[in-house]
């Protein structure tokens, strides 16, 4: 079922005489939190090569975010544009067609929003009246509640070794419970792909045992090389282990190799897609629900209280 349309004519517009939407939101969750930023950023470099306009909402606080692998100071959040109106200088360009929102306090700031504040705050993070087609929302760890669970298409960041895989699994069931999404991907960090798909397999059997769902593997992501930058690191592991699966040999140039693993994101099948918009409905009203049932619960214990 389609969110409702924003009652806002230029939005309406766009809609009528644009192509079909080809927007897409992607969930990065994990124990830890410096391997959700490197994927993060790996990713979202790797989309911007390949053509796509990304939009990094950043929930995890430093120095383990996306801001600070890429060297960016956030002086400003989502709250702070919400208080006092400071959208633009809230966007930082991170090159490669990424731009960088800082959210540590999204779900906040989204829930002190009426709907059409909202929706105009996402017409707002448009770049030359064309929303981005990529919204990666990189999770806090062990936050309990994050924007990125509002994701149809979740990757989960599996640390490398046998003794984060319950972590990893908590995670995972936490979101699942939340928001029901309809894609798992999982990336091995820290490891060799010969030693990630033994650790995919245990937390696929895990999951589909207990949860029921099924999850894929989009690769393995080795430590950072010494001297390498660190988000081309990421992203020529990423791609690399991707097009091992794809290229006999893997041979093809680091180019192909990143752009055969954005192409599988891309391509990847999850129902009725949403457009930018709609989407920050979807954000919105997960935060006021949210918000509304962590103010049931504190009445609901000062309740308790009062009658013991």
């Amino acid at each position: 079922m389609r969110l409702a349309d924003p009652l806002d004519q230029a939005t309406g517009l766009r809609r009528l005489f644009a192509a079909d939407s080809a927007f897409r939101a992607v969930g990065i969750l994990g124990p830890d939190a410096r391997s959700n930023a490197r994927v993060t950023a790996g990713l979202g470099l790797a989309l911007g090569r390949r053509g796509g306009q990304a939009l990094i909402l950043d929930e995890a606080v430093a120095p383990h975010n996306v801001g600070s692998l890429l060297g960016i100071l956030t002086r400003y959040t989502l709250l702070d544009v919400v208080r006092v109106g400071h959208l633009a200088q809230a966007v930082h360009p991170a090159g490669q067609g990424v731009d960088l929102v800082s959210a540590q306090d999204g779900i906040s700031a989204l829930a002190r929003m009426d709907e059409q504040e909202a929706l105009s705050l996402a017409d707002g993070l448009r770049t030359q009246g064309e929303a981005p087609q990529w919204l990666l929302l990189n999770s806090a760890p062990r936050s309990g509640q994050s924007l990125s669970a509002t994701a149809d298409v979740r990757v989960l960041v599996l640390p490398r070794g046998k003794s984060r895989l319950a972590e990893a699994y908590t995670v995972m069931k936490s979101a699942h419970t939340v928001w029901p999404g309809s894609v798992w991907l999982v990336v091995v960090e820290g490891v060799e792909s010969a030693a990630g798909e033994p650790l995919f397999a245990t937390l696929r059997e895990t999951a589909q045992r207990f949860l029921g769902i099924q999850i894929g593997y989009l690769g393995a992501l080795p430590r950072q090389r010494e001297g390498a930058h660190p988000i081309l690191a990421a992203t020529d592991a990423i791609g690399y282990t991707q097009a091992r699966a794809h290229v006999a040999g893997g041979s093809a140039g680091r180019s192909l190799e990143m752009g055969i693993m954005a192409e599988r994101l891309a391509n990847l099948p999850v129902g009725e897609a949403l457009e930018f918009e709609q989407y920050w409905q979807r954000m919105w009203l997960y935060c006021r629900m949210t918000a509304e049932a962590d103010m049931k619960r504190v009445q609901d214990v000062r309740w308790s209280g009062k009658q013991g």
